[in-house]
């Protein structure tokens, strides 16, 4: 019988383990992979090959209480040959889809926490096209949407999906003095991710508070912070098919995510040109609650999930203010560098739900530690105090992952 060398994921039953019939039902079907006899490791990922012996382990317990009925050899003929590699079966029941939800909090968003509105709005004092230059009164509220979409690439060692993620955004800030803002702003959004051969969908609905302030130091440099703090709720399905048996596994499970970010910059200006170097770092910490999914023989229990990321960015800013009879057009183009400190390769401890006593743990990928981010942007102040942008972003040179984001935002001056 196959024996991986992966032996710190699972643990032995007890010798004297009483299992009610849907346990033996699972492992009668499960253990049909165990009938080929030698299966080679280099067909399967680690994850896989971890769920395999969690019942490998019952497997052998089982057999030495009689437990298994004579003919559950037939479920596969001839077993799983070791020269096939086909994943299909143990992709089915490796329930690796949890990592979706640290890659949608961490990578596919580059680790960014979102800033609450186009960055020339929130750090100029006058906004002109040289002819007319517009004073900003000292409150205003504004608003803006966003839309991202994109895929994470199905891989050797995990699986890829689809996703699109619409994000909700209203604030407020109060000009202090001439050179000091200070604001605050409410966050939803929804999150949905489709995972590739039809293996489920996690959704995520989440509400975050931000406060923030930028301060200019003098007419050209700047410094900047935000901190916000905010809950979540995942809706997750994993769609199985076993054995000539179609099952879907649901959870449910909540956290709380907090996050920090600290920047400064130069505004180097001729006339209507604006030319803008920036650096920031931003600090974000989700947890997961551990859960256990149901409506399945093959749920799985996981355990708590902490994941942080620590992100660096270097970037420039171009805008190029022009007068137009009805206000001021203002197009603008950017590019970031950002390098991941933290958020490495993660494991999460999982168990089937209709066995306790066995526990295995599922790994995965690292992020990329550097990649890129491009932008366009065009904004519009009209005349009565009203202002608005549209703008287009990118996420390049991050490995398997491919993400673009489309951004609508206004603003109403008091």
């Amino acid at each position: 019988m196959f024996k991986s060398t992966i032996t710190s994921a699972t643990q032995q039953s007890p010798a004297n383990l009483k299992l009610n019939p849907q346990t033996i039902r699972l492992l009668c079907g499960l253990s049909a992979l165990m009938a080929a006899g030698q299966v080679s490791a280099n067909c399967y990922n680690e994850n896989q090959l971890a769920t395999y012996n969690a019942f490998d382990s019952i497997h052998s317990t089982l057999s030495q209480n009689d437990q298994f009925p004579s003919d559950y050899f037939t479920y596969f003929d001839g077993g799983l040959p070791s020269d096939s590699c086909d994943q299909t079966v143990l992709q089915s029941i490796t329930p690796d889809q949890i990592f979706g939800m640290g890659s949608m909090a961490t990578r596919i968003n580059g680790g960014k926490t979102g800033h609450p509105y186009n960055y020339f709005g929130l750090n100029q004092k006058k906004r002109g096209g040289g002819s007319g230059d517009i004073d900003l009164p000292p409150l205003n509220f504004w608003s803006k949407i966003d839309s991202d979409f994109g895929s994470r690439d199905n891989t050797f060692s995990q699986s890829g999906f689809e996703f699109d993620n619409h994000n909700f955004v209203f604030g407020a800030d109060y000009r202090i003095k001439d050179n000091w803002v200070a604001g605050g702003s409410f966050n939803y959004r929804h999150n949905t991710a489709n995972f590739d051969n039809n293996r489920g969908e996690t959704v995520n609905d989440s509400y975050t508070g931000m406060l923030y302030t930028s301060y200019n130091i003098t007419d050209a440099a700047h410094v900047e912070a935000t901190a916000s703090y905010g809950g979540f709720k995942y809706d997750t399905s994993r769609n199985i098919s076993f054995l000539g048996t179609n099952s879907v596994a649901k959870a449910s499970p909540e956290g709380g995510q907090y996050a920090f970010s600290w920047g400064g910059g130069y505004d180097f200006t001729y006339q209507a040109l604006t030319v803008a170097p920036y650096a920031r770092g931003e600090y974000s910490n989700l947890d997961i609650d551990g859960y256990s999914e149901s409506g399945s023989l093959y749920a799985v229990r996981f355990g708590k999930q902490n994941i942080e990321s620590l992100t660096s960015t270097v970037g420039i800013q171009t805008s190029y203010a022009v007068s137009v009879p009805w206000g001021v057009l203002i197009p603008q183009l950017r590019g970031e560098w950002h390098h991941q400190f933290m958020d490495g390769g993660r494991q999460v401890t999982a168990g089937f739900v209709a066995d306790p006593s066995t526990s295995f743990s599922l790994s995965n990928d690292g992020p990329s530690r550097d990649f890129y981010t491009f932008g366009a942007e065009v904004s519009s102040v009209f005349a009565g105090g009203m202002s608005a942008f549209l703008a287009y972003e990118t996420l390049q040179g991050y490995t398997s992952i491919n993400s673009n984001k489309l951004m609508l935002g206004a603003r109403l001056e008091f």
